[in-house]
C-alpha cells in the first residue's frame, strides 16, 4: 500500500445524477476486495502495479474535504466512489479515512451517495444515521449473486451475499435510502432468468428501493486477460463461450447487441412481475439536486423509460437538448461571477415553470405542464409513468 498527498479532492460531474452525484471522490485507488470482472484494471484508469494489493491511500481525504466543502458552490449531492475502487474496501477497518471522511459530512447538510460491496460501512451507521436527519443519505450496494459458492471466487475479498443484504435491510430500517447495483451479471453464469428472479427477490425483501441490472463489459487489454485467466482456473467450461461472445464487443467492451437484448427482455419480465424499479427512481433523488438538474436528470430518464415501451422521443429528446442548453449558458454566466448564486437560476426556472414561459422555451406546452407538476411537488413514478403527490404550490 502506498500512502500519498492528494492535492485536490472533489471532482465535479459533467452530467449530475443520483448514481454520481454532483462532485464526487474517493479516498483510495485500487481495490482489495479483487473482484476478477473489474474494468478498475483497464490501463485507462491509470492504476498501477498489482490492482488488488497496490492500494493507493489519499491520507489526507477528511483534511482536503473539510477544507472544500464550504467553498462548494453549486449544491448537490457528494458521492463516495471513484468506479476503480471501493470506500469500505478492506485498508479502510485500518486507515479510516471514509470514517474520517463521513464525520466531516455529517457537520454539513449536504446528501451524500456511497458505492460499496463492504458490510464494513455498517460500523459507521450512525455517522450516516445523524447525516441522514439533516440531508439524505443513499447507501448503492453492488449485488448480482445469492449463490455464495460462485462469489467468493468471483468476488474473494467482497462481503458474503448475506452481510450484503444484511446492510441493505440496516440502512433501510433506519430510513437511509437504499439501492442495489446489480452489476455486473456474467452471461452463462449468473444471468439466468430463474437466477435474476431469485436475486431480486431477496432485494426487495431486504427493503432497497431500486436494483439497477447491468451485463459485465470486458475491455480489451489488463481487465480481458485478468478475468479470462481468473476463469480458467475456477470455470474453465466458460472460456471458450465468452470468448466467443466478447469477441465482437463494441469499444466499451459490451457484448453484442443481440445478446445484450436477450438480457434486457429478461429483467423486464422479472422486474416487471415484481413492480421493481431497474433505475434510481424520481422519489428518492428529489429534492437533492438544484431543480434545473432535477428536471434534466428526469428528463434524460424519461427518453430511457419511454423508448423502452417502444413510444418514439424524438420530441422529447429535442425539448430536452433545448433544456440543457439553457441551464448551462447560465451555469456558466454563474460560474464566472463570484456575486452570482446557482440558486437564482432556480429562482427564475421556477417563476418561468408556472407562468408558462418554460413551455415555450422547450417549444413543447404539455411538457411545460408537466415540469410545472413536477416543480409545485409531483413526483413521476417510473413503472407506471404517471405522476404522484402533486404540491399546493402551484401559483
Amino acid at each position: 500500500m502506498t500512502r500519498v498527498q492528494a492535492r485536490k479532492l472533489l471532482k465535479k460531474e459533467k452530467q449530475p445524477g443520483l448514481f454520481g452525484g454532483r462532485y464526487r471522490f474517493s479516498p483510495y485507488m485500487a481495490c482489495g476486495h479483487g473482484c476478477i470482472y473489474c474494468d478498475g484494471r483497464f490501463e485507462k484508469y491509470h492504476v498501477q502495479g498489482d490492482f488488488d494489493h497496490d492500494i493507493v491511500a489519499r491520507v489526507n481525504t477528511p483534511d482536503l474535504l473539510a477544507d472544500e466543502l464550504p467553498r462548494l458552490r453549486e449544491p448537490g449531492p457528494v458521492c463516495i466512489s471513484s468506479g476503480v475502487s471501493d470506500p469500505y474496501q478492506p485498508v479502510e477497518a485500518e486507515l479510516l479515512l471514509t470514517r474520517r471522511s463521513a464525520e466531516v459530512l455529517a457537520e454539513g447538510d449536504r446528501p451524500v451517495v456511497i458505492h460499496t460491496k463492504s458490510s464494513l460501512l455498517l460500523r459507521d451507521i450512525d455517522i450516516w444515521e445523524r447525516l441522514n436527519r439533516r440531508a439524505p443519505v443513499t447507501v448503492m450496494v453492488s449485488l448480482t449473486i445469492t449463490d455464495e459458492t460462485v462469489r467468493k471466487w468471483l468476488e474473494p475479498g467482497a462481503s458474503t451475499v448475506e452481510q450484503r443484504l444484511k446492510l441493505l435491510s440496516e440502512c433501510s430500517s433506519r430510513g437511509i435510502g437504499t439501492g442495489v447495483l446489480a452489476m455486473p451479471f456474467v452471461p452463462f453464469l449468473t444471468d439466468g432468468e430463474e437466477q435474476l428472479s431469485l436475486l431480486l427477490g431477496r432485494i426487495m425483501a431486504s427493503g432497497a428501493d431500486f436494483a439497477m441490472p447491468g451485463l459485465l463489459t470486458l475491455k480489451e487489454g489488463r481487465q480481458k486477460g485478468f478475468f479470462f485467466s481468473s476463469l480458467r482456473k475456477a470455470r474453465p467450461d466458460l472460456v471458450e463461450p465468452l470468448l466467443k461472445l466478447y469477441s465482437d464487443a463494441d469499444r466499451w467492451g459490451s457484448p453484442p447487441g443481440e445478446y445484450s437484448a436477450g438480457f434486457h427482455e429478461k429483467v423486464e419480465r422479472v422486474w416487471g412481475a415484481r413492480g421493481a424499479d431497474t433505475m434510481i427512481p424520481h422519489r428518492l433523488y428529489k429534492g437533492q439536486f438544484t431543480l434545473y438538474d432535477e428536471f434534466a436528470i428526469l428528463l434524460g430518464d424519461m427518453q430511457t423509460l419511454y423508448r423502452r415501451k417502444g413510444v418514439k422521443v424524438g420530441k422529447l429528446r429535442t425539448a430536452s437538448r433545448r433544456f440543457q442548453e439553457w441551464v448551462e449558458a447560465r451555469r456558466r454566466h454563474t460560474a464566472r461571477r463570484r456575486n452570482l448564486s446557482y440558486s437564482m437560476i432556480d429562482d427564475y426556472l421556477r417563476v418561468m415553470t408556472r407562468s408558462g414561459e418554460l413551455g415555450e422555451l422547450l417549444k413543447n406546452r404539455k411538457l411545460g405542464d408537466f415540469l410545472r407538476e413536477v416543480e409545485a411537488g409531483g413526483v413521476f413514478d417510473y413503472l407506471t409513468l404517471g405522476l404522484e403527490g402533486r404540491g399546493q404550490n402551484d401559483g
